[in-house]
């Protein structure tokens, strides 16, 4: 068969090879394969061998003919093949030869371990680009670079050189990550490692050159093995596909985690000179992963904690429900109690079956949450212990129970206790050893059960954070899709590109249905005045230009004129005063009814490269950047998830009522936000922004009123 034919069967054969036979290889070359362990090829050999790698192993070295007792070939052309995956811990240098030499050997896929690519400058960019078109030439798959390859412990096929694998084994379990940093994901698994943890596979992706981020995450919502899955992302290749993967696990039942790099600026510049992505917007990518289902955290120890929990304990029953504290140390219960609202937790409220069945064991005055078992009237003793974790299984306000656990006499006996009566209640118990390696016993007694435990009551915390979330994205499947309220849209016509004034912004979004103040634009001080006579004073009036954001800041907003005398006067200061701060921009004066409300909310929308449309909500006014009290939803908006913003703001208790304050209108909020997202949505890449601030909320069933707002649109079919 010519050269040429051969070539082009062995591509078609590659360009077919599923990522999971990448993840699980039967065949694996090592190019640059040493027996030194202290080089990045020896490491990858002596990593297989000590994990029990099952394949065919294939050293690649043209300076010895064996390796670790293996054969060794001069080229991946000339060993046995074509193999399933070669794996590449060669100098950037000799990184194209060597992928071309791949490719010709039909190779399925490469994990390039080799960095100093694209995240290094347009050099190392053009390089990267040169070998993925050589790839994809031949139906070649890449894994990297800038990669560490792929641990998978259920295969025992560790692809990686990472000095994690140093240990004598990883143990398989539930747990699958993506990781864009290969060097954090090692640091993960050992730590998990340690506390018990098990793991499915976990990729090291790297510089994304071809395979992604989302190609993996599809497969481990796919592979039978893998129930929980966490991701540290620094870019996203895909952003939509990754958002409809989200929902996917979701459906499937995979909680997914998320650790975001690029919450700061300086974090974003990280990111993007440590794996060459575009760390994007954080906050959007936050709402998009609430809405999808997935769970975002800032820390990546916290989050495999918390992916570990959420495969080995049971789950949370449902969203919102209350912690039971449970210890026999006062000191220890009071400490956590009061560090359950930071973590956004709340302490349960127990039943009267659950208050009967402590009060046999201890005085009337100690049953209370948290539970000091100290004060039992026989002394703590397990069998009491016992019967405290089935009454608050059975407790219809509790939904999980945490224990810490100081030094004790029998520590290692009351550990033992904590899981069968989770697996049997349904419930998670976080067991919290704080007594360092006094109590090691105790974290044996339940590592031999495979249950999980923490040092640290702020790792449960934020476990148990995670597990609230986890069940509040199940809950979310139950929501009703977003439908579009009568009276939004459609859109009007005739719509320019660039800013728009104040007043036909606020008729774009009263085309949507949110009401706006009464006014009129007034180019002259008499048009001014009859324009208040029909309004009726006291009114407000605002110069108006297309140059001018802030208006009160220049002192364009005069309010509360109560007669034609002021009106006038107003305006002519006003026009004034436009001339100096807008030369030959301004367009004249709005007059507008005097309103008020109860709260000041700003509701606002932009398009979000990555996700499209997004509304905001917060609290606004001339304090909304110093309050920075906001946040964000991919549109458009169910009603569900309208009111779930306004409750996630941390002035929520103002909008519900406070000191004696009436609670102001909510459901005129949520639909205002609602219509609003419609009116994003039918714009979305030609609406650049659109700010409704403040809208005033009068007091509830009063309704709500927009009585300011800006806009920028592009050009676009109107």
């Amino acid at each position: 068969m010519p050269p040429n034919e051969t070539t082009e069967s062995l591509a078609t054969a590659a360009s077919r090879i599923p990522v999971a036979r990448i993840v699980a290889p039967r065949s694996v070359a090592v190019i640059g394969a040493s027996d030194d362990v202290g080089k990045f090829g020896g490491r990858l050999i002596h990593y297989l061998i000590k994990h029990g790698y099952q394949g065919q192993l294939l050293p690649i070295n043209p300076k010895r003919a064996t390796i670790r007792g293996l054969p060794a070939y001069p080229s991946i052309t000339a060993a046995p093949g074509p193999a399933d995956v070669a794996v590449l811990a060669v100098p950037a240098t000799q990184l194209l030869a060597q992928i071309e030499e791949c490719a010709v050997a039909g190779v399925g896929a490469c994990i390039v371990i080799t960095g100093k690519l694209a995240e290094v400058g347009p050099e190392g960019e053009a390089l990267q680009a040169h070998i993925v078109a050589t790839a994809r030439a031949a139906g070649m798959r890449l894994l990297g670079p800038n990669c560490l390859g792929i641990f998978n412990p259920v295969d025992r096929a560790m692809l990686s050189s990472s000095l994690a694998l140093e240990v004598d084994a990883l143990r398989p379990g539930g747990v699958g990550l993506v990781s864009q940093s290969g060097a954090l994901m090692g640091t993960l698994v050992s730590l998990g490692n340690e506390y018990g943890a098990g793991f499915s596979r976990c990729i090291s992706v790297g510089n994304q050159a071809d395979l992604e981020l989302c190609d993996f995450l599809e497969y481990l919502i796919e592979d039978d093995a893998t129930q929980v899955i966490g991701l540290y992302v620094e870019g996203l290749r895909s952003p939509r596909r990754f958002v409809e993967l989200l929902r996917r696990a979701r459906v499937a039942g995979k909680p997914v985690l998320c650790v975001k790099a690029g919450r700061s600026d300086a974090g974003a510049r990280a990111a993007r000179s440590h794996t060459a992505s575009l760390a994007g917007s954080y906050a959007a990518f936050e709402a998009v992963c609430r809405a999808a289902g997935a769970v975002v955290m800032d820390d990546p120890a916290a989050m495999v904690f918390a992916a570990d929990a959420l495969a080995r304990l049971p789950r949370l029953p449902a969203a919102g429900k209350g912690v039971a504290v449970i210890a026999s140390s006062g000191g220890s219960t009071a400490v956590l109690t009061d560090q359950l609202p930071a973590a956004g937790l709340r302490l349960g409220e127990m039943s009267e079956a659950t208050r009967a069945v402590l009060g046999e064991l201890m005085p009337a005055s100690h049953v209370h949450l948290p539970l000091d078992t100290g004060s039992f009237q026989n002394g703590s003793t397990e069998e009491g212990v016992l019967a405290c974790l089935r009454a608050f299984m059975a407790d219809p306000d509790i939904g999980a129970i945490v224990y810490p656990m100081t030094t004790q006499p029998r520590m290692a006996g009351y550990a033992a206790l904590l899981p069968p009566v989770a697996r049997e209640g349904g419930k998670p118990i976080l067991y919290v050893m704080t007594a360092g390696s006094v109590g090691d016993a105790a974290r044996r007694a339940v590592g031999a059960a495979d249950f999980p435990w923490f040092d640290r009551t702020g790792d449960a915390l934020r476990v148990l954070r995670a597990m609230e979330a986890e069940a509040a994205g199940r809950a979310r499947a139950a929501v009703t899709p977003p439908q579009r309220p009568a009276g939004a849209g459609p859109l009007p016509a005739g719509l320019r590109a660039g800013p728009l004034t104040e007043h036909e912004a606020k008729c774009l979004v009263a085309a949507y249905g949110i009401p706006v103040t009464r006014e009129h634009l007034a180019t002259s001080a008499d048009a001014a005045a009859a324009a208040a006579a029909e309004i009726g004073y006291p009114v407000v009036l605002k110069g108006v230009s297309r140059a001018v954001v802030h208006k009160s800041d220049l002192g364009l907003v005069r309010l509360g004129l109560a007669d034609a005398s002021a009106l006038r006067a107003a305006f002519d200061e006003v026009r004034l005063l436009l001339e100096q701060v807008a030369p030959g921009a301004g367009e004249g004066a709005l007059v507008q009814e005097m309103a008020r409300g109860e709260a000041e909310l700003i509701l606002g929308t932009t398009c979000d490269p990555d996700f499209g449309p997004m509304i905001m909500v917060g609290f606004g006014g001339v304090l909304v950047e110093v309050l920075k009290d906001v946040q964000f939803a991919p549109a458009p908006l169910s009603a569900e998830d309208a009111e779930a913003m306004l409750r996630r703001l941390a002035l929520w208790p103002v909008l519900a009522g406070v000191r004696g304050r009436p609670a102001a209108d909510v459901a005129a909020a949520v639909d205002a936000l609602v219509r609003l997202s419609w009116l994003a949505h039918d714009l979305g890449e030609r609406l650049v922004e659109l700010d409704i601030n403040p809208l005033f909320l009068r007091a509830a069933g009063q309704g709500a009123v927009a009585v300011d707002g800006r806009a920028t649109l592009r050009a676009g079919d109107a």
